[in-house]
């Protein structure tokens, strides 16, 4: 039946149909139409054929839906948790301040044999890391974000000193035997300072790869990656495609391939607003569908008043529902490879792949990432990125509705305004010069606001 059906297509030459495409574009003045130039000069074809390889990558059977908890109390870190997972979260991510919690008021109910779980962890004892792993073992999935390089690029500082704190790594990874990954790359933070996409895959793939030198590529199958989506819908999803692509490639020079790490997913706040914050619901809608077609495993949503509001149960509720809505009433995830078999999701992924492998070979030949960011070259790469956006945005080609086209003149915000909106820069004694993140419209924003 298939053959049969299939011989009733006539086969067309791909000269024959390029042709055709080319002259109906000519009919429409396709020399008068301008190519899309991305800030990352990336042209963007009218049209795109197979000419380049085809990318099938891996995709998770399914996606959870993050849902992340300061917790200070153990019963109040617990009460939230079961909330959430009543209301659909299936993947609770906890931020622990201090080590005197206790794991059994923490995780009580929770079904941890169903339920995705992530622990961050300020300071805690080989005891405390003990008495997780145990739970580890009948667990779904028990990850734990440890990240001391990224704190370094991020504060300027080690917590105690290079040596210090990998060593101290390495304890606590030997230690945690039944998490599934012990080492989540933040890479997110060179997306929200500015890196263009290429540096940011770049970076992240560099930042990893100095835990797999340290551990000899033995890490290579417990480290995960926290990036951030941006706006750019098909690029979003060609960077994870290309990301994973890349990642397969330097894993397999350390004999521990993993061509299908674990993403986590979340919206970019750089181009976020305050003023005319609504728009921000359809902003980290369309971020996270990029992150679902790319292959990321946890979704984790941010509220559209995160930059300048507390935490509060309205926008948290809307935040939730966005991914409930987009997993139950779309069928979405009903076909995992939907992004598959795209010519030009595939140009852009073989683009992003090799650009970002250039970047990442130049910081090897510097001495790796560590070595680039004391001689400041990681930063230096990113304040030119960010020079570039930050003109495009002044100019309203990169553009925000609301801020700088079509702009409500009369509307305030100042009165709304619950926590602090931007964080001081200055940092002295520090060892390297830290990474900063930094929203396109912050400075037109503040203006705004201080002129109110």
């Amino acid at each position: 039946m298939e053959k049969r059906i299939l011989n009733e297509f006539i086969k067309t030459d791909p000269k024959l149909w390029k042709k055709n495409i080319l002259d109906d574009l000519q009919k429409l003045g396709y020399n008068e139409i301008p190519k899309y130039n991305s800030k990352e000069n990336i042209i963007i074809e009218p049209f795109y054929t197979d000419n380049v390889k085809s990318i099938d990558s891996k995709y998770p059977k399914s996606w959870s839906i993050a849902q992340k908890i300061n917790v200070n109390n153990s019963l109040d870190g617990n009460s939230k948790a079961l909330e959430l997972i009543k209301k659909g979260a299936n993947s609770i991510h906890f931020n622990i301040q201090n080590s005197s919690i206790s794991l059994e008021d923490l995780l009580n109910k929770i079904p941890i044999d169903k339920i995705e779980l992530f622990f961050k962890i300020n300071s805690c004892s080989n005891s405390f890391l003990k008495s997780l792993n145990k739970l580890a073992k009948d667990s779904k999935s028990f990850n734990i974000s440890h990240d001391p390089i990224g704190l370094l690029a991020k504060s300027g500082n080690w917590e105690y000193s290079m040596d210090d704190d990998l060593n101290s790594l390495k304890s606590k990874i030997f230690l945690l035997t039944n998490f599934k990954n012990s080492i989540v790359i933040e890479s997110g933070l060179y997306q929200n300072s500015g890196a263009n996409i290429f540096e940011e895959i770049a970076f992240s793939l560099s930042h990893a790869n100095e835990y797999l030198n340290f551990f000899n590529g033995d890490v290579a199958n417990k480290i995960a990656f926290n990036i951030s989506i941006g706006p750019n819908y098909f690029f979003e999803i060609a960077k994870l495609k290309a990301l994973k692509l890349l990642w397969e490639t330097i894993t397999k020079e350390y004999n521990f391939t993993v061509s299908s790490p674990h993403i986590i997913a979340t919206p970019s706040n750089r181009n976020k607003t305050i003023y005319d914050y609504n728009n921000n619901i359809l902003r980290t809608t369309t971020e996270c569908m990029s992150a679902i077609f790319g292959g990321a495993k946890t979704i984790s949503n941010i509220t559209y008043d995160n930059i300048f509001n507390v935490e509060n149960e309205f926008s948290e509720r809307i935040a939730l529902n966005q991914l409930l809505i987009i997993k139950h009433e779309t069928n979405i995830d009903k076909v995992k490879n939907a992004a598959d078999g795209s010519h030009y999701i595939n140009d852009l992924t073989n683009t992003i792949a090799q650009e970002s492998l250039v970047i990442f070979k130049l910081i090897e030949k510097n001495g790796g990432f560590i070595k680039s960011l004391e001689k400041n070259i990681i930063q230096s790469r990113i304040k030119k990125s960010r020079k570039i956006e930050q003109k495009l945005f002044n100019e309203a080609k990169e553009k925000l509705i609301g801020i700088n086209i079509y702009s409500d003149i009369n509307r305030k915000i100042k009165s709304e305004v619950t926590k602090e909106i931007v964080k001081s820069q200055i940092k002295t004694d520090t060892i390297i010069e830290p990474i900063y993140e930094i929203r396109l419209s912050e400075k037109i924003e503040l203006n705004r606001i201080s002129n109110e």
